[in-house]
C-alpha cells in the first residue's frame, strides 16, 4: 500500500527517533507534515518524528500526579512504543478513507508483530530489573 514509503515495505526493526504525543487523535498525511514539522521546531531541526501516540501523555500524566503525592517516582517511568499502523494514509486512499478501513475488520497493519516485539523487549527489561533489584532499586537504570 505505502508503495511512495520505502521503509514502510521493509522488515520490522528497531530504530531511534522522537516521538509526538497529543491529546487529540489525528491521522493523515496534512497533520503528518504538521507533526514532523512541530518536532522539528521543538528539536532545532535535530529531531525526526518516527512515531505517535496519545497514550503515553495520559500515562505520563497520571505518573506525575502519583510522583506528587509520594506514591510514584516519575523519573523511573519509561515509555516502551511499539509502531503498529501509520500516521498517514497510502497514497491511493484519503486519510477518512483508510481510517475506516482500519474499523472495519482491517487490521492495523503492524498490530501482531509490535505487540510480539513490544512483549520481547519489554520482557528483557523487567527480567533485569528483578533480577538486579539490589542494584536498580536506588539508581535509575541507564542504557550503558
Amino acid at each position: 500500500l505505502y508503495t511512495e514509503h520505502p521503509n514502510a515495505q521493509g522488515k520490522p526493526k528497531v530504530i531511534k527517533g522522537d516521538h509526538i504525543a497529543a491529546l487529540t487523535f489525528w491521522h493523515g498525511a496534512l497533520l503528518n507534515d504538521w507533526a514532523n514539522r512541530l518536532v522539528e521546531y521543538w528539536t532545532d531541526g535535530k529531531g525526526n518524528m518516527v512515531t505517535s501516540g496519545m497514550e503515553d501523555t495520559g500515562s505520563y500524566l497520571s505518573i506525575s500526579w502519583l510522583d506528587k503525592i509520594g506514591r510514584a517516582d516519575k523519573d523511573r517511568f519509561m515509555v516502551l512504543r511499539m509502531g503498529s499502523n501509520f500516521t498517514m494514509q497510502p497514497p491511493t486512499r484519503t486519510a477518512a478513507e483508510n481510517l475506516l478501513k482500519e474499523t472495519q475488520g482491517y487490521k492495523y497493519a503492524g498490530l501482531e508483530i509490535a505487540v510480539e516485539s513490544g512483549y520481547i523487549v519489554a520482557s528483557r527489561v523487567v527480567d533485569e530489573l528483578l533480577k538486579n533489584w539490589d542494584k536498580y532499586e536506588d539508581a535509575i537504570p541507564t542504557s550503558d
